[in-house]
């Protein structure tokens, strides 16, 4: 047995140091542990570890590639088997890789403006750009970041608890990197870049990827360390038989690896002891498969425990005792440092951190701060470092790099009751003209034209410069069942032409992302008119009605929800108060107008939420026009003209100068992206405030709602009732509003 011989040979044939004294002193054994790449496979490496540890070996060097290199790396900073564990069994590497934004993080102008479209077209000087891989790899930095954080200083690997080494590719020499030194974090996740699933890491103006396509089991560069005896772990798999390449995908892994395996089986015979985990029936993305894995592990390990116990014999069975790390959650940053800013300045990037030094700040915040630069889309990657400046006083060190993506063309499809079918064409630049700022034109062909053009200037602390213009123009039918003309007794219904065109200025604060406040000055022409009949005094509608309306006004909003289409928690809060002029009315009318828009979502368990909402609004000081009173009735998820939808109502069912409307919904998740709701909804439409009740509901109405969050954006079937009308309403909406 190999291993046998070499710890007969380093007993008989020790080294020897005479010291001064002519005291005769054995030169332990280093033991060096290697760790292949094998992606979620890579659990098995802490069961390895933790039986190596229990067999009282002390590891003096380790490394690996890829998984290999994140476990390693992890080890050689001081996290202990069973720490690792924990950390293996709390994350969802599956979402870490594909790292979606959090809804919470993205900035509020994307929230309100972007959250609509079902493909993204970039490009760049009129040519299409395709992403280097599924994963930006932000997710997974952020992660090593932040586990990494006590080590941020020690660029030299050898510096470690134990010294490390992982391995790299360069995608543009295919040369094999040996990773000694550096930043920690970005040279295991370098090393673990697997290619097509996380972009490509830049270190040292070198691109690299996965070491395990020209090394994935670097034995030989920690026998170079100084170790005397290797144990490996090899988590490989062979390459395969014939009747197993059935696919291209095969056939192609295959080719990938013949220059890996034959790397790997030269690697195999310097390996003392190896341990080689049973993971058939597991693979590289078996990210959710975590206890069985590591049992696999610590199944292999045991099965050369008598072996494990002769090294750990031979290093003269030396107390294994690790320190506990010192891992803080709160630091003091007395300076914060950006490279990579070209097109964004300082305001705007300490804005969305949402850090002003000298500041103490806990981790969560550090992180919340990079998750909303990210989250941007201005920045493809945002890294950062902590450089100790003082005891317990560090500078907080930004890389970014900012997306080189500066145009997109994106599409949208719907279809509702109300609109009809609509398709979206949008156009969206970023720092055009002004640095920091993004111009985003929708444009709605189909049954209604329609558009919404905005341009946005993100000054991050300092308050942000926004100009937009939106149009809506339709055709709607008006009932008139319970308003009868003595002129028009067999009227049913008016139909009706709206015309809505909106110009706004504003200026607007944000704060983390969840809460805007500002205040505009705003100019909006309407024009509705019908040609069933011709305007009398007698008659309840009005026939014509067009003016041009000047606002001033103030708001206050909020979005915390976590889903736009179907929240099980958190706010949506929308307020303003405006001050109106009506050019059409004798000494230009001076009115006033207050609105509150509330939603709160209640998370009861992961299958049921409880949604209310409440919407208020009043007139005060003026004779308001029909254009500007408020509109109850129909499902639309919308804002235009003064509108709220009420389910049970047809569009424009009431009207008036105050509204009071209440609702509530059980929410259900009945599959992963499928729900149902029972709602319902009260309301009081008047003219006079003072006939607003709590206690007296003028209309209401309730319903049943299924609903699927498709890929496409959610789909909606609602079937409402409402005694006011004593008969059911059927609402179908499929696709993302706008």
């Amino acid at each position: 047995m190999k291993l046998k011989k070499i710890l007969i040979a380093l007993f008989l044939i020790p080294t020897i140091n005479f010291a001064q004294d002519s005291i005769v002193q054995i030169k332990r054994p280093k033991v060096g542990v290697v760790l292949s790449g094998g992606g979620a496979k890579g659990y098995a490496h802490i069961g390895a570890l933790k039986k190596i540890e229990e067999a009282g070996i002390k590891i003096d060097y380790i490394g690996g590639t890829s998984m290999g290199a994140i476990v390693g790396g992890l080890y050689a900073a001081g996290y202990s088997p069973d720490e690792l564990e924990i950390i293996i069994k709390e994350l969802d590497l599956t979402s870490l890789i594909i790292n979606e934004k959090n809804r919470q993080d993205i900035p509020y102008f994307e929230k309100a403006n972007s959250e609509k479209y079902i493909l993204d077209l970039p490009f760049n000087n009129f040519k299409l750009t395709i992403p280097q891989a599924v994963s930006s790899g932000q997710g997974p930095l952020d992660l090593l970041t932040y586990l990494f954080r006590h080590v941020h200083d020690t660029n030299d690997f050898s510096k470690l608890s134990i010294p490390f080494v992982c391995i790299a590719t360069d995608i543009e020499t295919g040369e094999e990197i040996v990773l000694k030194d550096g930043f920690l974090p970005l040279a295991v996740l370098a090393s673990g870049a697997y290619p097509s699933m996380i972009k490509p890491v830049k270190i040292d103006n070198k691109l690299l990827i996965d070491g395990g396509v020209l090394n994935n089991f670097p034995v030989k560069e920690v026998k170079d360390m100084g170790a005397d005896i290797i144990i490996g772990v090899d988590l490989q798999d062979p390459l395969k038989k014939q009747d197993e390449l059935g696919s291209a995908t095969d056939i192609l892994q295959q080719i990938i690896k013949f220059n890996m395996e034959k790397k790997s089986d030269e690697q195999r015979k310097l390996v003392d002891l190896m341990i080689i985990p049973d993971t058939q029936g597991y693979g590289v993305a078996s990210f959710g498969e975590v206890k069985p894995i590591l049992e696999r592990g610590l199944i292999a390990a045991d099965s050369k425990f008598e072996e494990l116990k002769e090294i750990a014999s031979l290093q003269g069975n030396l107390e294994n005792t690790r320190k506990a790390l010192e891992l803080k959650e709160y630091i003091l940053i007395r300076d914060v440092k950006v490279n990579g800013a070209e097109q964004y300045n300082l305001n705007y990037l300490e804005g969305k951190l949402k850090i002003k030094s000298p500041q103490l700040a806990s981790f969560k915040e550090i992180q919340s701060g990079i998750n909303r630069l990210y989250s941007s889309g201005n920045f493809s990657k945002v890294d950062y470092k902590l450089n100790q400046e003082k005891e317990n006083e560090y500078m907080l060190e930004l890389t970014v790099t900012e997306n080189p993506v500066k145009q997109k063309i994106r599409f949208g499809l719907h279809y509702d009751d109300f609109f009809k079918t609509g398709l979206l064409l949008n156009y969206t630049s970023k720092n055009l003209i002004f640095k920091n700022s993004t111009l985003s034109t929708d444009f709605v062909i189909g049954d209604y034209m329609r558009y919404n053009v905005n341009y946005y200037i993100n000054n991050g602390y300092l308050p942000s410069i926004g100009i937009r213009s939106r149009m809506h123009r339709f055709n709607k039918e008006i009932n008139l069942s319970e308003l009868r003309s003595p002129e028009y007794p067999n009227l049913n219904e008016l139909n009706y032409t709206f015309n809505d065109f909106v110009n706004q200025f504003y200026l607007q604060s944000t704060l983390k992302e969840r809460y805007a406040i500002g205040l505009g000055l705003e100019h909006q022409y309407i024009e509705l008119y019908t040609r069933n009949v011709s305007q009398t005094d007698n008659f309840p509608f009005a026939v014509n009605d067009k003016g041009n309306y000047f606002k001033a006004y103030a708001y206050i909003v909020a979005d915390s929800r976590n889903n736009p289409n179907f929240a099980s928690r958190g706010v949506m809060f929308n307020s303003s108060i405006k001050y109106l002029i009506d050019s059409n009315v004798k000494n230009f009318e001076k009115i006033y107008e207050f609105e509150v828009d509330l939603e709160k979502n209640f998370h009861i368990n992961n299958f049921l939420s409880y949604r209310f909402t409440a919407n208020f609004g009043t007139f005060f000081n003026g004779n308001n026009t029909s254009a500007q009173k408020f509109i109850v009735g129909g499902y639309v998820q919308q804002r235009f003209l003064n509108y709220t939808k009420f389910y049970g109502l047809p569009f424009a069912s009431a009207f008036g100068d105050n509204k009071l409307i209440l609702g509530s919904e059980l929410q259900f998740k009945i599959l992963k992206n499928h729900y149902a709701g029972i709602l319902m909804n009260l309301a009081n439409v008047e003219d006079r405030i003072e006939h607003i009740k709590l206690t007296d509901f003028k209309y209401s109405g309730y319903g049943l709602k299924y609903g699927y969050d498709s890929p496409l954006g959610p789909i909606n079937f609602i079937w409402a009732y409402s005694p006011h009308t004593d008969r059911g309403l059927f609402n179908l909406s499929l696709g993302y509003w706008f």
